[in-house]
C-alpha cells in the first residue's frame, strides 16, 4: 500500500508539472527562437536527416521528440506545447526523485519539485535546445545518484549504464550547459555506497557505447561528415570564441549573480546557494574540526546544491541568454541544501541533542516556504508576461486574435515582439495561399512553421537564419558551398513560391546587415529569371515563379 501511495504521489507531481507547463506554453510567439524546434520536428517528419539534408549546431534529440509528438497528435501548435508540458512534468518528477535519494522528507521534496514546475519550461514556453539540455542533464544526474545511493545492486547497475545515453542526449541538445554536468556526474561516483571503480567503469562504458551507437546511426543514415565538421564543430567554435570576449571575470560573475537574483526575485534559492557554498567549503578549510561522519552526510548534498546553481549561473554568463532560461534547477539546488540541513538535524537527534536538532531542522521549512513564494512570483512576473521572448503578453489581444490564426496554430495565444510586423490575419491568409500553390516554398525569414502549416518541405539547408552559427556568413569563402546546397534544394523541391518576411531577426556578420534575398546572389538571380508574379499578403512579400 505504501508503495502505491508513493507512486500516486509522484504521478500527481508529474501531472501537476505538466499542467503548469501546458498553461504557460501557448502564451506569445517569438518567431526566431520558438520556430526552431517546430521546424526541426517537421523536417524529420518529412524524411530529412540532420547533417545530411539540414544542418544545425544542436537540438537533434528535441527534433526527434517533436517529430514523435507531431506523428501522434498532428502537426499543430498544441502538439508543440504538449511536448514542452510533458518535459516539464517529467522534470518535476526527476527533482522529487533526486531529493528523495538525498534523504529529504517527501513533504519538502514535493514542495521543491512543484516549485520547479514554474522555472523549467514555462519561461520559454515551448520545446527549446537549452531546456532539453538541462532536462537530460538532470535525468543523467538522477541516474548517477541512483547508481551511487540506491539499495538495490540491480538498480545501481542499470542507473550507471543509463547515465551515458542521457549525457549524450544532453550534449546533442546543446553543448552548453551539458558540459557543466559531466564533472558533477563523475564526482557523484565518489559518493557511491560501494564499488566506486565499478560504477565509474559502467558510466564510462555507457558513454563509449553511446558514442559508438550514435556514430553507427549516423553512418546508417548517410550523414555528411564534412557538414558535421563545419556546422557542429567549426562554426559553433568560432561563435564560441566570439562570445568568450563577453565571458565575465569573477567579479563580474558575482554582479551577474546579484542581477539574476534581483531581476528574477529568487530570494530563497539565493540564500540556499550561499549556504551550500559555505557548507561545501567547511570540510576543505576546517577538515579536522568537521567530523568525518558529518562530512559524509552534509558535504555531498551541499556540494550538489552549489553545483546545480553554478551550472545555471555559468550558462547565463557564457551564452548571454535571457537569465530566466538559465535557472531551471534553482529549486532543486535549494532542495539539496535543505537535505543537507535535514541530515545535520537527524545526526544531532540520533546523538540525543534534541534542541540542536530542532534548530538545524528549522531552515528546511523556511527554505521551502521562501521558494514557494518565489515560484509564485516567478510565474506571475516572468512566465505569464513572456519576458524571455522579448514581448509583453497581452491577454486581451490574444483573445481577439485567436479566431484569426491558421488552424494549425489555434492553440497559440497571440502576442509578438515589437519588431514582428505581421498579424494573425496576415499569417492565415498566407498559409491558405501557399496551400493552393503548386511546387515548393523558400522562406527568407524566421517564421519557419509556415512550411509545416502549408504542407511544404523546408528548402533552406540551415534550421534557422543565424549567419556565422547555422551557416557561414555571406563574406565567408565557405558560403559558396552553402548556397550551392540551397540551389540544389530549390531544384529538387521545384520551388514556385518565395516568401520574404519584413525582416530577419539576426543580421549578417561581422557587420549586422539584415538578411535579405539579395544576400544570396545566385538564388536571387534564379528568382529574377523565373519571376512570374509578385503580390503582397499583409506584411509578407510573395514572389511567384514559373515552373522549370
Amino acid at each position: 500500500m505504501e508503495r502505491r501511495l508513493e507512486l500516486a504521489r509522484r504521478l500527481a507531481l508529474v501531472l501537476a508539472g505538466a499542467l503548469v507547463g501546458l498553461h504557460f506554453a501557448p502564451l506569445g510567439f517569438m518567431p526566431l527562437d520558438q520556430s526552431i524546434c517546430f521546424d526541426g520536428g517537421w523536417r524529420l517528419l518529412c524524411g530529412q536527416v540532420p547533417m545530411r539534408d539540414y544542418v544545425a549546431p544542436n537540438g537533434f534529440p528535441v527534433h526527434a521528440l517533436q517529430a514523435l509528438f507531431f506523428a501522434v497528435f498532428g502537426t499543430t501548435w498544441f502538439a508543440f506545447c504538449l511536448h514542452a508540458a510533458v518535459v516539464n512534468g517529467l522534470a518535476v518528477g526527476l527533482v522529487d526523485r533526486l531529493l528523495d535519494l538525498l534523504g529529504l522528507e517527501r513533504m519538502w521534496s514535493s514542495v521543491f519539485a512543484l516549485c520547479t514546475a514554474f522555472v523549467f519550461t514555462p519561461p520559454f514556453g515551448v520545446p527549446y535546445m537549452d531546456t532539453h539540455a538541462f532536462f537530460f542533464s538532470l535525468a543523467a544526474l538522477v541516474c548517477a545518484v541512483s547508481a551511487a545511493r540506491a539499495e538495490s545492486a540491480t538498480v545501481r547497475k542499470f542507473a550507471a549504464f543509463a547515465t551515458g545515453p542521457l549525457l549524450a542526449a544532453a550534449y546533442l541538445s546543446k553543448q552548453i550547459p551539458s558540459v557543466f554536468f559531466l564533472p558533477v556526474v563523475l564526482l557523484v561516483v565518489l559518493w557511491a555506497r560501494e564499488e566506486r571503480l565499478g560504477m565509474l567503469k559502467r558510466v564510462l562504458a555507457s558513454l563509449a557505447i553511446s558514442a559508438a551507437a550514435l556514430a553507427a546511426l549516423a553512418f546508417a543514415l548517410g550523414v555528411d561528415w564534412e557538414l558535421v565538421r563545419l556546422h557542429w564543430l567549426d562554426l559553433p567554435s568560432e561563435e564560441g570564441a566570439r562570445r568568450l570576449q563577453f565571458v565575465p571575470s569573477f567579479g563580474d560573475l558575482a554582479k551577474r549573480f546579484a542581477q539574476t537574483r534581483t531581476e528574477l526575485g529568487l530570494h530563497g534559492p539565493t540564500a540556499a546557494f550561499l549556504v551550500a557554498l559555505a557548507l561545501s567549503a567547511v570540510p576543505v578549510g576546517l577538515g579536522k574540526l568537521y567530523p568525518r561522519e558529518l562530512q559524509r552526510l552534509v558535504w555531498p548534498r551541499a556540494a550538489l546544491g552549489a553545483a546545480l546553481a553554478l551550472a545555471g549561473l555559468l550558462f547565463i554568463a557564457w551564452t548571454s541568454n535571457q537569465k530566466a532560461i538559465g535557472v531551471p534547477l534553482v529549486f532543486a539546488s535549494a532542495g539539496c541544501t535543505a537535505a543537507a540541513f535535514q541530515m545535520l538535524s537527524r545526526s544531532q537527534r540520533e546523538a540525543g541533542r534534541r534542541q540542536l536538532a530542532l534548530a538545524l531542522y528549522v531552515p528546511v521549512p523556511l527554505l521551502a516556504t521562501a521558494c514557494a513564494f518565489d515560484a509564485r512570483s516567478f510565474g506571475r512576473e516572468i512566465d505569464a508576461t513572456r519576458k524571455v521572448n522579448d514581448l509583453v503578453f497581452d491577454a486581451e489581444l490574444a483573445e481577439r486574435s485567436g479566431p484569426q490564426l491558421p488552424p494549425g496554430m489555434a492553440f497559440l495565444r497571440w502576442g509578438v515582439p515589437k519588431l514582428v510586423q505581421y498579424s494573425p490575419t496576415d499569417l492565415a491568409q498566407l498559409v491558405e495561399h501557399l496551400k493552393a500553390r503548386e511546387g515548393g516554398l523558400f522562406l527568407v525569414g524566421d517564421c519557419s512553421p509556415m512550411y509545416a502549416l502549408s504542407g511544404k518541405v523546408p528548402t533552406f539547408p540551415a534550421l534557422w537564419f543565424h549567419p556565422g552559427l547555422t551557416f557561414p556568413s555571406t563574406a565567408d569563402e565557405r558560403f559558396a558551398a552553402f548556397e550551392e546546397r540551397l540551389l540544389a534544394n530549390f531544384e529538387r523541391e521545384d520551388v514556385r513560391t518565395v516568401v520574404l518576411e519584413p525582416r530577419v531577426w539576426i543580421g549578417d556578420v561581422p557587420a549586422q546587415k539584415l538578411i535579405t534575398l539579395e544576400r544570396f546572389p545566385r538564388v536571387k538571380a534564379l528568382v529574377d529569371a523565373r519571376l512570374e508574379n509578385e503580390r503582397q499578403i499583409g506584411a509578407f512579400r510573395v514572389l511567384e515563379l514559373r515552373a522549370r
